[in-house]
């Protein structure tokens, strides 16, 4: 009997990929008889949809999607790609095939979707949580500065001192051999008192991680509570830091099919401004006369149009978006997770250039070029031309 390929990431248990191969392989076999050239074929199928899948609930789907098509295609291969899903699309060499129809790129980001254990394992909050007795007892009055790691008072946040850290985090330097710090090149092990930090600031910050440090600031809302249209959008969030911790300061929202940015405003935040961060935010300042507070822009992005529980949303490190915009969601397609990089995720500066030939965040990051990026990368893996916006 036939046997799977094996893959460094696992769609599903390994017993279950076999069975599945060998319903694949019965399937085929029906209707092209007996030969080494299906069985070849049988397990170029599943591997292709085992290596595509991001979690046993999508390698399911996808698996059904295809014995459903050799069946009704009566096991004709050539037709498994144009069968109502595909246009065919000649031009240079050869021809390709795009996804024509909207319904069908929905069906196929659906395969795409990460399950509940995924998103959990990602830093994801998937549910709203009650404060247990021991959360309930005051927590320690000092907190760790997120940047230079100084213990201080939360409650003296806003007192003027001297917090000393690198822009970037460090890296290994093969050639060298040491760590490094890309902001500035000084190493961990440099004398000078540069390598305790290139950049200063008045105060320190700190960015809450949990459910109930968040929800002090503001509440969480599930989207499965919104009735909303069906819709496909990217998102980023640019952030920035405040008196209560690490706040959403921009948003950005773009329409999957037409590439038009459907939400770009700069928020206020709930606590007063440390450092907006604004190297990376692109943010420089924010006049409160003129911009929306959190309680004014909230039914602006989360409504029927446009985030709700129809909604699947794209981004790149999604659960920081997430979490700053107080938002649980389960119709998830994350870049970070789609592309690993070995044990760390990739980041987006470089997941743009090596699937898109697209340099981005040269400069200050721009929330409307990063939420396009993750999005354009997403439309890659499913073959959609970039410019294709007419959809049946």
């Amino acid at each position: 009997m036939l046997r799977p390929i094996d893959l460094k990431a696992q769609p599903a248990p390994y017993q279950d990929r076999y069975k599945i191969l060998q319903r694949i392989l019965e399937v085929l076999q029906k209707f092209n008889g007996h030969s080494v050239s299906v069985e070849k074929k049988a397990v170029e199928l599943e591997a292709s949809i085992a290596t595509k899948s991001a979690s046993k609930q999508s390698y399911r789907f996808s698996v059904s999607i295809l014995l459903r098509d050799l069946v009704k295609t009566n096991g004709d291969l050539t037709k498994l790609k144009n069968d109502g899903l595909r246009r065919r699309v000649r031009g240079g060499q050869g021809t390709t095939t795009v996804l024509s129809k909207k319904a069908d790129v929905i069906e196929k980001l659906k395969e795409m979707l990460l399950a509940e254990d995924l998103l959990v394992q990602n830093g994801y909050i998937t549910k709203l949580y009650a404060m247990s007795p021991e959360e309930s007892v005051p927590s320690s009055p000092y907190i760790s500065c997120h940047r230079c790691s100084t213990k201080f008072k939360k409650d003296e946040i806003m007192e003027k001192t001297m917090c000393r850290y690198h822009l970037q985090k460090k890296r290994y330097n093969r050639e060298t051999k040491t760590e490094e710090f890309p902001c500035c090149g000084e190493s961990t092990g440099s004398p000078s008192f540069m390598a305790l930090g290139c950049k200063t600031l008045d105060y320190h910050v700190y960015r809450s991680e949990t459910f109930h440090e968040m929800s002090q600031i503001s509440a969480f809302k599930k989207t499965s509570n919104v009735e909303g249209d069906e819709n496909v959008l990217a998102l980023d969030c640019e952030m920035g830091y405040t008196s209560l911790g690490y706040e959403m300061i921009r948003l950005t929202i773009v329409d999957f099919f037409t590439n038009s940015i459907l939400f770009d405003e700069v928020i206020q935040p709930f606590g007063e401004i440390i450092d907006l961060n604004t190297e990376f935010s692109g943010v420089h300042m924010i006049d409160k006369d003129k911009t929306l507070t959190f309680s004014q822009a909230l039914p602006k992005f989360l409504g029927k149009s446009l985030i709700n529980k129809n909604s699947i949303l794209i981004g790149h490190g999604l659960e920081n978006d997430l979490n700053v915009l107080r938002i649980i969601h389960d119709k998830i397609i994350d870049t970070a997770i789609l592309y690993p990089h070995g044990k760390f995720k990739s980041s987006l500066k470089n997941l743009a250039f090596q699937e898109l030939s697209r340099r981005i965040q040269s400069g200050e990051h721009d929330s409307s070029e990063d939420a396009i990026a993750s999005m354009d990368v997403v439309k890659v893996k499913l073959g959609i031309p970039l410019d294709h916006k007419e959809w049946i």
